[in-house]
C-alpha cells in the first residue's frame, strides 16, 4: 500500500531503500563509484594545484615560528581548501541528479538501467540549482559552519523538486524549504540517521560507502514522494 504523511516513518523509508538496493544492486553501485571517483579526482587536482601555489610550512629556528603555508585563515591556502571543496560539492550535486533520477523511478517501480538514469533531466536548471545552493553552503559555512549546515538540510529536496516536478532552480530552492519547513520534526531525524549512515559508511574503508549513499538517496526518494503526497510503488 502507499505510504501517506500520517504513516510516514525513517525506519519505513530506510527498509524500503534497502530493499530496492538489494534488487538494483549493479546499477546503484555504478552511478555511486562516478560520484565518489568524481569527487576523488577534484580533491587530488586541488591538492596539486594548492602544492603548487601555497609555500610549504617550514620551522625557523632563528625566530621559533613556523613560516609560510599560505597565509593563516585568510590565507591563499585556506580559500583554495574552501574553493576546491564547494567545487567538489557542486560537483557531487550535479552527479547526484543521475541516483536522485534513478531513485525516483524505483518509487514508480520501474526498473533501473544505467543509461536511463541520467536522461530527461534538465540539466541546465539541476546546475543552476547546484551552484546556488553550493554558494549558500559556501557563504555559511564561513559563518561558523551552523548556517552552511543549516543550507545542507533545507535545500537537500530541491533536486527532487528539480527532477521530478521539472520547477526552475529558484522554485525548487523554495519549495525544498517549505517540504523541510512543514515537516521539520520528522526530517531532521531523516538526516540525522542518513548523517549516522554516511559516517558507517566511511568508517568501513569507503567501500561501506557504495551502500550507503544509494541507500540514503533511495529512501529519501521515497521520503520525497511520502511528504508531497504522491504515492509510492512498493
Amino acid at each position: 500500500m502507499p505510504s501517506s504523511p500520517s504513516t510516514y516513518s525513517v525506519g519505513n523509508a530506510f527498509s524500503y531503500a534497502f530493499k530496492k538496493f538489494q534488487d538494483n544492486l549493479l546499477p546503484l553501485i555504478l552511478i555511486t563509484l562516478i560520484i565518489l571517483v568524481g569527487a576523488a579526482v577534484i580533491q587530488v587536482v586541488g591538492n596539486v594545484i594548492q602544492a603548487a601555489v601555497v609555500d610549504p610550512v617550514t620551522y625557523n629556528f632563528n625566530t621559533g615560528q613556523y613560516e609560510g603555508g599560505g597565509g593563516g585563515f585568510f590565507g591563499i591556502a585556506m580559500i583554495l581548501s574552501f574553493l576546491f571543496g564547494a567545487l567538489s560539492f557542486v560537483f557531487n550535486l550535479v552527479i547526484q541528479s543521475g541516483i536522485i533520477k534513478g531513485s525516483l523511478m524505483l518509487t514508480r517501480g520501474r526498473k533501473l538501467e544505467f543509461g536511463t538514469a541520467f536522461s530527461g533531466i534538465n540539466w541546465g536548471q539541476v546546475i543552476v540549482a547546484a551552484l546556488i545552493i553550493g554558494v549558500m553552503t559556501f557563504v555559511g559555512l564561513i559563518l561558523c559552519i551552523l548556517p552552511g549546515l543549516l543550507v545542507i538540510f533545507f535545500t537537500s529536496y530541491a533536486l527532487y523538486f528539480v527532477i521530478d516536478r521539472n520547477q526552475d532552480a529558484m522554485t525548487a530552492i523554495k519549495s525544498s524549504f517549505g517540504l523541510v519547513k512543514d515537516h521539520f520534526g520528522v526530517l531532521i531525524l531523516f538526516f540525522l540517521a542518513s548523517l549516522a549512515a554516511y559516517i558507517v559508511g566511511a568508517c568501513l574503508c569507503g567501500v561501506g560507502l557504495l551502500a550507503a549513499i544509494p541507500i540514503v538517496v533511495v529512501a529519501q526518494a521515497y521520503t520525497f514522494r511520502t511528504l508531497t503526497n504522491d504515492p509510492v510503488t512498493v
